[in-house]
């Protein structure tokens, strides 16, 4: 009978560590590659020392399998080679198997927070390698936006496992912003927010005028003591908490100080042209009320009034800082009374001098009017309250004749005129 001869082989596995031992440390839960040799016409036969341990998923027979690894322990993986001639040949290797690392993350502080903030995050051990799913490879990282974090450890074993996750969630941080309307000098300043914010609300805003005072809400009016330039900031906070704030210089201009004079100081119905002079300094437009329905933006206007009486014309100036002021002057037009009455008048039907009546300027616009005429006598012989109607002396005598004007003219003062005429036929 032959004699079996025994042949060592080398067993290698693939992608593996081997300690000083030439024990292979692999990973529960993982699969692995062992091999030998080739040799076509030989038969290799595998088996596992404590198949509780691992068991050969394929390729028992041939020089290479493959080894599911099931449970932590250590076992000892043995082949044996049967050649073509009957001839057997052994080989073996220690194989443990290890608990996966089991890491785990803490937040060092909230994991919701405003844009631009961050949170650090680390892991519970220290193991050979880190790798965060943003790519950092320390033992802790700092997570600055939204997402779920987590970090893939390698043990010294060569074992690999991913962390529980931790999500962070970030809120939209407002964009502080503000108008400014008014910057004149005793006049409101009114500042207006226009910040702006992707979700949620804005809920606070907080005014420091500048000047030493304070204010909150959206839109205020603030009135600032001196002409000056001030630093106002407006910081605004969202409903979750975020701030941001913003701030802008702020310059305070005198206003103009408006003044003018004007020529006639006394107009007149009869002089009703009054030449106006502006001598505000440092202004750009102007703009007249003349207190009767008409205005004006010539800088010097001339105008004419068309009736007596008190008139407010007020000159409103405003300079390149859009700063306003005005002042105003009480004009008086005086009111000519004016009133002609004939002293003879010819009744005698040659279409001349036929009608006996006074004559007067803007007598349409008298309050009240009566005109009497009496005869030697005292007899009246004529009367009207009628301003454009007049005597014709039909059937009367020729003579003198006296009259009476009583008027209560446009001003509503009583006007009170008596004489004679002279009737001739």
């Amino acid at each position: 009978m032959n004699r079996l001869r025994l042949v060592i082989l080398l067993i290698f596995a693939f992608s593996i560590r081997l300690s000083a031992q030439n024990v292979v440390h692999l990973c529960v839960g993982d699969n692995h590659n062992f091999g030998v040799p080739d040799n076509p016409t030989s038969f290799f036969d595998w088996s596992i020392s404590d198949p509780s341990l691992a068991t050969i998923d394929s390729g028992n027979g041939t020089h290479h399998i493959l080894i599911d690894l099931n449970n932590t322990g250590v076992f000892q993986l043995l082949v044996e080679e049967i050649d073509a001639n009957g001839c057997s040949g052994y080989d073996s290797i220690l194989v443990e198997i290890h608990n996966l690392p089991n890491p785990n993350i803490f937040a060092i502080g909230p994991t919701s927070f405003c844009e631009g903030d961050s949170v650090g995050l680390q892991v519970d051990s220290v193991y050979v390698s880190n790798i965060w799913n943003n790519s950092d490879t320390l033992i802790y990282t700092f997570a600055d936006t939204a997402g779920l974090y987590f970090v893939k450890v390698t043990d010294t074993n060569g074992c690999e496992n991913i962390s529980n996750g931790i999500d962070i969630i970030t809120y939209p941080k407002p964009s502080a912003d503000f108008w400014i309307d008014g910057v004149c000098f005793e006049v409101e300043t009114n500042l207006i927010d226009s910040s702006l914010i992707a979700s949620g609300n804005i809920v606070s805003w907080i005014w420091d005028l500048g000047d030493g005072s304070y204010n909150s809400g959206p839109n205020i009016f603030h009135m600032y003591s001196d002409a000056d330039i001030y630093d106002v900031t407006l910081k605004v906070v969202s409903d979750f908490g975020c701030m941001d704030s913003r701030t802008k210089p702020l310059e305070i201009f005198y206003i103009p100080d408006a003044q003018f004079d004007f020529n006639p100081h006394l107009p007149s119905i009869l002089s009703p042209e009054v030449h106006f002079n502006n001598t505000t300094i440092d202004v750009s437009s102007f703009v007249w009320n003349f207190d009767d329905g008409t205005d004006t933006t010539i800088e010097n206007p001339i105008h004419v009034f068309s009736d007596p009486g008190m008139f407010e014309v007020i000159l409103t100036v405003m300079d390149d800082n859009n700063c306003i002021d005005s002042i105003s002057h009480i004009i008086k037009v005086m009111y000519d009374f004016i009133l002609y009455v004939p002293n003879t008048f010819t009744p005698n039907a040659d279409q001349d001098n036929e009608l006996f009546k006074p004559k007067g300027l803007r007598m349409g616009k008298y309050q009240s009017y009566q005109f009497v005429i009496y005869n030697h006598w005292g007899e009246k012989v004529f009367s009207t309250d009628k301003v454009g109607e007049g005597w014709n002396g039909v059937n009367a005598i020729p003579g003198k004749y006296a009259w009476v004007i009583i008027i209560t003219d446009e001003m509503g003062t009583q006007q009170k005129r008596v004489g004679e005429v002279l009737l001739m036929k």
